[in-house]
């Protein structure tokens, strides 16, 4: 089922089904790719307990067998609505015998929208509600259309940030979404500002900015339309686009990142990781703004 919010510049809706955004709409402009087959047909997934790959989908929480697909149970589990505003809506999701297959803990994961002007803030609210500790990681992964208008190419664009990129960023392999951490990449080192291109993302998969300075990243067109995403609660931003010069980009902030070379199976251990103790939550946020 769809839901709409609305403010007195924008609209949003969103799925109930993996709780998604599905349409970012300001101006009679729709910023959130639509999908297709072709290219990528998701839109905005959320990413829990893990974000990325296990190797070969395996791991291992405090000793418990886990066996999870890309980007973990949550986008593939139902939600139920907790509560809906004309500005605002909020959905949780609980564990189940489906989600304890593959993510043998207990939880409750609430995803809230609020939408303000034209900026849509996205929270993340995480809860053990089981009896053992509890290791995840989170992540948004909203794609935008690229270009927004017509008589606009993708090449017109850019990714500005509000400082300079100052650690380089990795690649994951483009199939097995695995992390070599050997292979650092320097080209944007002190540069504020990333043109883009297609061949940026052909048979490369993202780039991941771990541990990243700015906070604040802006796809911006010829026009000055685009969309800003602040992630002061995320430590990484990824930004992606599909293979066959796909007419988005993804602007990804994740509290952690797919599997490393020099990591274990043991999911506790990995980069990023949020320990909940039983009882205990932690709560995430960031924001997209329509320009």
């Amino acid at each position: 089922m769809k839901y709409k919010i609305t403010s007195n510049e924008a609209e949003v809706c969103i799925l109930q089904e993996g709780a998604m955004l599905t349409s970012l709409l300001k101006n009679s402009t729709e910023y959130l790719w639509q999908g297709d087959e072709e290219h990528w047909s998701g839109q905005a997934p959320i990413c829990f307990p893990i974000v990325g790959m296990l190797p070969n989908n395996k791991g291992t929480a405090f000793g418990e067998k886990c066996v999870m697909k890309r980007h973990g149970v949550a986008r593939i589990n139902p939600f139920e609505l907790k509560e809906q505003s004309k500005n605002s809506i909020a959905f949780i999701q609980k564990s189940s015998e489906e989600t304890r297959m593959a993510f043998p803990f207990d939880y409750e994961l609430e995803v809230k929208y609020t939408l303000v002007g034209s900026t849509v803030s996205v929270e993340y609210l995480v809860k053990n509600t089981g009896k053992k500790k509890m290791p995840f990681v989170i992540g948004g992964h909203p794609a935008f259309n690229c270009p927004l208008d017509e008589n606009e190419k993708f090449e017109d664009y850019k990714v500005a940030f509000d400082k300079a990129l100052d650690g380089g960023y990795l690649r994951p392999d483009h199939h097995s979404g695995l992390i070599n951490i050997e292979n650092r990449f320097d080209d944007f080192y002190g540069e504020s500002e990333i043109a883009m291109r297609h061949n940026l993302f052909e048979e490369k998969d993202a780039m991941i900015f771990d541990s990243i300075a700015p906070k604040s990243a802006t796809l911006i067109g010829p026009r000055g339309k685009g969309i800003k995403i602040e992630y002061q609660d995320m430590a990484n931003l990824l930004i992606w686009s599909a293979c066959g010069n796909a007419d988005f980009v993804a602007l990804e902030p994740w509290t952690g990142i797919s599997n490393c070379s020099d990591e274990t199976n043991e999911i506790e251990k990995k980069r990023g990781m949020t320990i909940l103790e039983p009882n205990e939550q932690a709560g995430f946020k960031y924001k997209i703004t329509m320009i």
